[in-house]
């Protein structure tokens, strides 16, 4: 009876046992006790790498020095300070009106440069109307608005010549009078910087005056303009062809009428000897 309880108890503590067969114990009224399944374990995702940022690009400029066949006209959409150098901190060199000097209509000047960087944007160089002449500043390209243009006049005091050009190539080219040698015509790159429609095409400056970002070197006024040279028509066309003006460029009154008509302010004159 002794061997029969021990063979019993052993038998008892093999089915209890963690891992063994049977282990959960059978009741005797309700059957079998249910086996609670593992939870399932879930990998956690990896963290995915961050993307690194794109190096900063330094923004372009549209626009650039004239060159023989296209140049770029800036015309000023705010008034802005004027800077020495194409940096946000150089020196001022005065406040820029976007109002042009004699009739206060739009301003537009010739680019002379331009430069970008990362940090300071993109500036642009002006041809300025004021002296001394061939006097530039820099401005950002937020306060000017470029545009392209193919033509370009250019004057030669000894031939006594009016050269109409579009993209490089001769268009028109007329007889003109200059200025004395007392009141010579300045000589050098400037740039057309009014168109002014005259009430009397047949006056002494025919039907257009077309100032200029030139000033005159001997006077400092003239007819209340400050000494600004122009082209402009001519009352006289029997006097083309000569030294006889006060600095101005007089033109055949038809030559006054093509430029007039087809040159937007900002494009490039060049007076040569």
């Amino acid at each position: 009876m002794r061997a029969a309880t021990i063979i019993a108890g052993a038998a008892l503590a093999a089915a209890l046992a963690p891992g063994a067969a049977g282990a959960a114990v059978a009741d005797p009224q309700y059957g079998a006790a249910p086996v609670a399944p593992r939870p399932a374990v879930t990998p956690k995702p990896k963290p995915k790498p961050k993307p690194k940022p794109a190096p900063a690009v330094a923004p372009r400029a549209i626009a650039a020095a004239p060159t023989p066949t296209l140049a770029w006209t800036a015309r000023v959409l705010m008034q802005v300070p004027m800077r020495r150098a194409p940096l946000r901190g150089a020196a001022r060199r005065g406040v820029l009106s976007p109002y042009a000097p004699h009739d206060a209509g739009p301003q537009h000047l010739l680019v002379v440069g331009a430069r970008a960087t990362r940090r300071d944007g993109v500036w642009y160089r002006l041809l300025l109307p004021s002296r001394p002449n061939g006097a530039s500043a820099w401005v950002p390209a937020s306060a000017v608005k470029v545009t392209p243009t193919p033509w370009r006049v250019t004057v030669s005091i000894a031939r006594r010549q009016a050269t109409l050009r579009r993209a490089g190539r001769v268009v028109r080219t007329w007889t003109v009078a200059v200025g004395t040698a007392a009141n010579p015509t300045p000589k050098g790159r400037f740039a057309l910087s009014e168109v002014i429609p005259q009430p009397d095409p047949r006056g002494f400056y025919g039907p257009f005056i077309l100032t200029l970002t030139a000033h005159s070197t001997t006077l400092s006024d003239f007819d209340g303009g400050g000494g600004r040279v122009a082209l402009h028509g001519t009352s006289r066309p029997d006097l083309l062809g000569q030294a006889v003006s006060h600095g101005c460029v007089r033109l055949p009154n038809a030559a006054a009428r093509t430029i007039g008509r087809l040159v937007p302010p900002g494009s490039p004159v060049d007076v040569t000897a």
